[in-house]
């Protein structure tokens, strides 16, 4: 049984068109996954599906076999499912360790905050000398990081993450990849959606491709980023592992 299913799934926003139209999707847990395609392929409106953030029109989301579309999305993080938007998501008034510690809000043992806390610092060392400083202060990589953290002290079974590359500088992004590849040391299930096509599946396991919110194709990473396909439907050009993109 897939630890996640998305089966036959339409959803947009208010009354307008459908972004996803019937999209079919199953997670495993022994994988990371990133999530590729052009622009408006409805990308980042799976993931706000999958999280509770929007909901669906029609289809299921089940996780372990069980229905768990149309819950809300602190349900849904109750259950192990954690979204970290590209969009800025911190506190900004609040100190790095204060960002942090809410990642822990649902948890009643302040021991076990504290143990995640310190796993998090040896996740992210750079963020110690910043334990006090304003989380809006913080570089862009550096505020990324403390989202990624804030995700991780919710010990979460799957984690979603939204362009996590977006807007920093190449050698920041490695970083942040690198940490994330990480993540599966930890018994993460982790699904990445990069505009980056090239960055994202060197990073992840498997590939998914949307178009026009479907699912046009899916294999492995290296399969994806050989695949002719990719040069007709995301960037007209090849997307190899030894191009430059």
């Amino acid at each position: 049984m897939p630890l996640l299913e998305i089966d036959n799934v339409v959803a947009g926003y208010g009354a307008g068109p459908d972004i996803l139209n019937g999209i079919a999707v199953h997670i495993d847990a022994d994988r990371s996954y990133c999530i590729v395609g052009p622009n408006g392929a409805g990308k980042s409106t799976l993931l706000k599906v999958v999280c509770g953030i929007l909901r669906p029109r029609s289809g299921q989301i089940r996780l372990d076999g069980l229905k768990v579309s149309g819950m809300r999305p602190d349900q849904l993080l109750a259950k192990g499912i954690c979204f970290v938007p590209q969009e800025q998501s911190l506190f900004s008034e609040m100190t790095v360790r204060e960002n942090l510690v809410m990642g822990g809000f649902l948890i009643r043992d302040r021991a076990v905050v504290a143990d995640r806390m310190t796993q998090v610092l040896e996740l992210f060392p750079a963020l110690r000398e910043h334990l006090g400083q304003l989380a809006g202060r913080l570089s862009g990589g550096e505020q990324r990081m403390v989202a990624l953290g804030r995700a991780l002290m919710m010990d979460p079974r799957i984690l979603m993450i939204d362009e996590p590359s977006l807007g920093l500088a190449p050698l920041v992004a490695d970083q942040i990849f690198s940490t994330i590849v990480g993540f599966r040391q930890l018994g993460i299930t982790v699904i990445v959606v990069e505009q980056n096509c090239k960055r994202g599946l060197e990073n992840t396991d498997w590939g998914i491709v949307l178009e026009l919110g479907t699912k046009r194709f899916e294999g492995s990473a290296d399969t994806i980023l050989d695949d002719p396909r990719m040069r007709e439907l995301y960037l007209g050009t090849s997307v190899r592992r030894g191009d430059a993109r």
